[in-house]
Protein backbone atom coordinates (compact mmCIF):
# COMPACT_ATOMS: atom_id res chain seq x y z
CA UNK A 1 0.00 0.00 0.00
CA UNK A 2 1.27 3.47 -0.85
CA UNK A 3 1.89 5.77 2.04
CA UNK A 4 0.32 9.14 1.21
CA UNK A 5 2.65 10.99 3.54
CA UNK A 6 5.78 9.70 1.76
CA UNK A 7 4.21 10.43 -1.63
CA UNK A 8 3.53 13.98 -0.52
CA UNK A 9 7.15 14.38 0.66
CA UNK A 10 8.50 13.12 -2.65
CA UNK A 11 6.27 15.49 -4.63
CA UNK A 12 7.29 18.43 -2.41
CA UNK A 13 10.98 17.65 -2.96
CA UNK A 14 10.42 17.49 -6.70
CA UNK A 15 8.64 20.84 -6.75
CA UNK A 16 11.33 22.45 -4.59
CA UNK A 17 14.05 21.27 -6.96
CA UNK A 18 12.52 23.08 -9.93
CA UNK A 19 14.13 26.42 -10.74
CA UNK A 20 12.22 29.57 -10.01
CA UNK A 21 10.16 30.71 -13.00
CA UNK A 22 9.29 34.35 -13.47
CA UNK A 23 7.70 35.42 -16.78
CA UNK A 24 9.06 38.94 -16.27
CA UNK A 25 12.60 37.59 -16.72
CA UNK A 26 12.01 37.24 -20.46
CA UNK A 27 12.60 40.03 -22.93
CA UNK A 28 9.88 40.86 -25.47
CA UNK A 29 11.99 39.28 -28.23
CA UNK A 30 12.25 36.02 -26.28
CA UNK A 31 8.51 36.03 -25.61
CA UNK A 32 7.84 36.57 -29.31
CA UNK A 33 10.23 33.72 -30.17
CA UNK A 34 8.39 31.43 -27.76
CA UNK A 35 5.04 32.48 -29.21
CA UNK A 36 6.24 31.80 -32.77
CA UNK A 37 7.56 28.35 -31.85
CA UNK A 38 4.44 27.32 -29.94
CA UNK A 39 2.17 28.57 -32.73
CA UNK A 40 4.24 26.83 -35.40
CA UNK A 41 4.19 23.47 -33.64
CA UNK A 42 0.49 23.80 -32.82
CA UNK A 43 -0.29 24.44 -36.49
CA UNK A 44 1.82 21.43 -37.49
CA UNK A 45 -0.14 19.24 -35.10
CA UNK A 46 -3.41 20.64 -36.43
CA UNK A 47 -2.20 19.88 -39.97
CA UNK A 48 -1.87 16.21 -39.04
CA UNK A 49 -5.23 16.17 -37.26
CA UNK A 50 -6.80 17.60 -40.42
CA UNK A 51 -5.00 15.00 -42.53
CA UNK A 52 -6.31 12.14 -40.39
CA UNK A 53 -9.83 13.60 -40.44
CA UNK A 54 -9.91 13.83 -44.23
CA UNK A 55 -8.36 10.37 -44.60
CA UNK A 56 -11.05 8.84 -42.40
CA UNK A 57 -13.73 10.20 -44.72
CA UNK A 58 -12.43 7.99 -47.52
CA UNK A 59 -13.57 4.86 -45.66
CA UNK A 60 -17.37 4.49 -45.83
CA UNK A 61 -17.51 1.81 -43.12
CA UNK A 62 -16.15 4.20 -40.45
CA UNK A 63 -18.89 6.20 -38.77
CA UNK A 64 -17.39 9.66 -38.20
CA UNK A 65 -20.04 10.60 -35.67
CA UNK A 66 -18.93 8.11 -33.02
CA UNK A 67 -16.12 8.66 -30.53
CA UNK A 68 -13.12 9.00 -30.92
CA UNK A 69 -13.50 9.97 -34.58
CA UNK A 70 -16.12 12.57 -33.68
CA UNK A 71 -13.42 14.56 -31.87
CA UNK A 72 -11.59 14.91 -35.20
CA UNK A 73 -14.78 16.09 -36.87
CA UNK A 74 -15.53 18.58 -34.09
CA UNK A 75 -12.04 20.09 -33.98
CA UNK A 76 -11.72 20.53 -37.74
CA UNK A 77 -15.23 21.45 -38.90
CA UNK A 78 -14.99 25.12 -38.00
CA UNK A 79 -11.78 25.49 -40.03
CA UNK A 80 -13.12 23.63 -43.06
CA UNK A 81 -16.49 25.39 -42.93
CA UNK A 82 -14.72 28.74 -43.13
CA UNK A 83 -13.32 27.73 -46.53
CA UNK A 84 -16.59 26.16 -47.74
CA UNK A 85 -18.16 29.62 -47.61
CA UNK A 86 -15.55 31.15 -49.92
CA UNK A 87 -14.36 28.38 -52.24
CA UNK A 88 -16.96 27.26 -54.80
CA UNK A 89 -17.38 23.70 -56.02
CA UNK A 90 -15.45 23.14 -59.23
CA UNK A 91 -16.99 20.54 -61.57
CA UNK A 92 -18.89 19.11 -58.60
CA UNK A 93 -15.79 18.67 -56.46
CA UNK A 94 -15.40 20.37 -53.09
CA UNK A 95 -12.07 22.19 -53.23
CA UNK A 96 -12.41 23.83 -49.80
CA UNK A 97 -10.28 21.20 -48.05
CA UNK A 98 -7.47 21.77 -50.54
CA UNK A 99 -7.71 25.52 -49.92
CA UNK A 100 -7.61 24.86 -46.15
CA UNK A 101 -4.43 22.79 -46.53
CA UNK A 102 -2.82 25.48 -48.69
CA UNK A 103 -3.66 28.17 -46.12
CA UNK A 104 -2.43 26.06 -43.22
CA UNK A 105 0.80 25.21 -45.06
CA UNK A 106 1.29 28.89 -45.88
CA UNK A 107 0.92 29.84 -42.19
CA UNK A 108 3.40 27.15 -41.11
CA UNK A 109 5.99 28.13 -43.72
CA UNK A 110 5.62 31.80 -42.86
CA UNK A 111 6.32 31.08 -39.20
CA UNK A 112 9.26 28.86 -40.15
CA UNK A 113 10.77 31.61 -42.27
CA UNK A 114 11.00 34.02 -39.35
CA UNK A 115 14.63 34.36 -38.36
CA UNK A 116 15.77 35.77 -35.07
CA UNK A 117 18.98 37.73 -35.02
CA UNK A 118 21.10 37.17 -31.95
CA UNK A 119 23.41 39.90 -30.79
Amino acid sequence: MIDLHSLELVSMRFLESLPHFDPLDFTPVELFRIWVCVTKYSLKQYYWVLTVRLSVQWFPNINPYMHPIYILMYTTDFFLNFFKEFVPNILGMDMSSMAAFICLEWMIRTLESIEFVTD
